[in-house]
């Protein structure tokens, strides 16, 4: 009889200790669980509270006066293209900060003249910039004024007097394209050149400022072989009666004589 009061009495206090474990755990939860939801509206509230504080602050920062951009500084800028340079500049401008500087930079770029541009932001209010040039090599007569190319062909502006010093180039289009990739071989003797041609079947024709021959200096080394016609040409005994000289096969010469049609040497 007393060992069953025993286990009764063990069963009933095992019983009560396991539910008021359980009742403790549940409480712990509900209490972690009141204490996460505090954390989290305080961080929120943090998180809100931080937002409106950049907000207010860019929105400050994008209509400070200070901040607004009031000169370009050009460094190396283009001679013949200012005033495309000066239309591209005035549809920018606003807040330093918020300028789109790569679309400037893409815009300049496709400018003939400009090979390459670098943009600066100078706070608070100057945008510095600096371009690389291309140079006019040729200069082409047509439609009444001077269009000015580059080594590549590449129309870099167009001007109404000569400019000194750039290879004339006479023909069309197709002659320009096929004249300027032998801009190598023609710089040697830029200073010395009349004019610059193209015709088929004999490609190059070149005339020389102090000669009153007509070159066709072929592929390669223009000065070179001209040069070489000049060392034999007292020994021809042909001083004023060359027309045309043929310099398209290394290692000969053919000239055609104002009194005849053709002659070898």
């Amino acid at each position: 009889m007393r060992g069953a009061m025993d286990g009764q009495l063990k069963f009933e206090a095992e019983f009560f200790r396991k539910n008021n474990n359980l009742t403790v755990r549940r409480e712990k939860q509900i209490r972690l669980i009141q204490v996460r939801t505090v954390h989290l509206l305080l961080l929120l509230v943090l998180a809100l509270l931080a937002a409106l504080v950049i907000s207010r602050a860019a929105s400050y920062v994008l209509s400070c006066e200070a901040l607004q951009v009031r000169q370009f500084r050009l460094r190396g800028q283009p001679v013949y293209a200012r005033a495309q340079v000066r239309a591209i500049l005035s549809r920018h401008g606003g807040n330093i900060l918020a300028m789109d500087v790569k679309g400037l930079q893409a815009q300049l770029q496709q400018v003939p003249e400009i090979a390459a541009v670098s943009i600066r932001r100078a706070l608070p209010d100057t945008v510095e910039i600096a371009f690389t040039l291309r140079r006019p090599f040729y200069r082409h007569f047509s439609n009444g004024s001077f269009r000015l190319l580059d080594e590549a062909g590449r129309e870099l502006g167009r001007q109404e007097q000569a400019p000194p010093g750039l290879i004339p180039l006479r023909g069309d289009e197709t002659a320009i394209q096929a004249i300027a990739p032998f801009g190598r071989e023609l710089r040697p003797l830029r200073e010395r050149i009349e004019y610059v041609a193209w015709g088929e079947p004999r490609g190059m024709e070149l005339k020389l400022l102090d000669a009153d021959e007509v070159f066709y200096p072929g592929e390669n080394d223009f000065a070179g072989r001209i040069g070489q016609y000049f060392r034999i040409k007292g020994r021809l005994g042909l001083d004023a009666g060359v027309q045309r000289v043929d310099l398209r096969i290394p290692g000969r010469i053919y000239f055609e004589l104002h009194e005849e049609p053709q002659g070898e040497s």
